[in-house]
């Protein structure tokens, strides 16, 4: 009998902690307090979309740098503002409508997004996340030396508009501290051109970064 009793003390133990595991673990995620704030920096390579950006300058790709920073406005929903910058020199050749030197050319782009990112924050250590909103482009050209036709211009830098899509997964190393990686797509026009396809001065911004969540 005294055997039976004890068989029966494990099991009933047995089945509490099968019970409490998952309720558990679920806590844990639960409890996991998303951060308020976060800052980061990232070094990307960017293709820009424009068609006829090679008539002028070296290469459709190059590096960008950039930077971010955001507030949480609800549970894991980020108030999210980023900048990021682009430039590229020009080639060997001649300007077809000035027939100046294209050696002379600089391309020097800088965007701002403003939108909102979600990121379902847990307790695991690899996380992704999803983000979208508007960006503002500036971008300066020397003048004679553009890639857009002199008579569809009335000066050598405007601002522009578009819209961005982000895709990310971060790893923490520390509880405030994960490396990221992320791709950005992006959209606009400027000059009176549209922001879709051979017209945008977008285009595919594939990050590595540092995330900080300082609380």
């Amino acid at each position: 009998m005294k055997n039976f009793y004890n068989k029966l003390r494990k099991a009933i133990g047995f089945s509490i902690v099968v019970f409490l595991c998952p309720w558990l673990a679920n806590a844990q995620e639960l409890e996991y307090s998303p951060p308020r704030f976060v800052l980061g920096g990232s070094g990307a390579l960017f293709r820009i979309s424009l068609d006829q950006f090679e008539s002028v300058y070296e290469s459709r790709l190059g590096p960008s740098y950039g930077g971010l920073a955001g507030v949480r406005v609800y549970r894991g929903h980020y108030l999210l503002f980023k900048y990021a910058s682009f430039q590229q020199d020009g080639k060997e050749g001649t300007h077809k409508e000035s027939g100046l030197s294209l050696r002379d050319a600089h391309w020097q782009e800088q965007w701002y997004n403003l939108g909102v990112r979600i990121h379902p924050f847990t307790a695991r250590r690899t996380q992704s996340y999803y983000g979208f909103g508007v960006v503002f482009y500036d971008v300066q050209e020397k003048p004679q030396l553009s890639v857009f036709s002199s008579t569809s211009q009335k000066k050598d830098s405007e601002l522009g508009n578009g819209f961005y899509l982000e895709l990310g997964i971060e790893h923490f190393i520390y509880r405030r501290l994960a490396p990221f990686f992320e791709l950005e797509v992006a959209s606009g026009g400027v000059r009176g051109k549209t922001g879709f396809e051979a017209f945008s001065v977008g285009g595919f911004r594939f990050a590595l970064g540092l995330n900080w969540w300082p609380f």
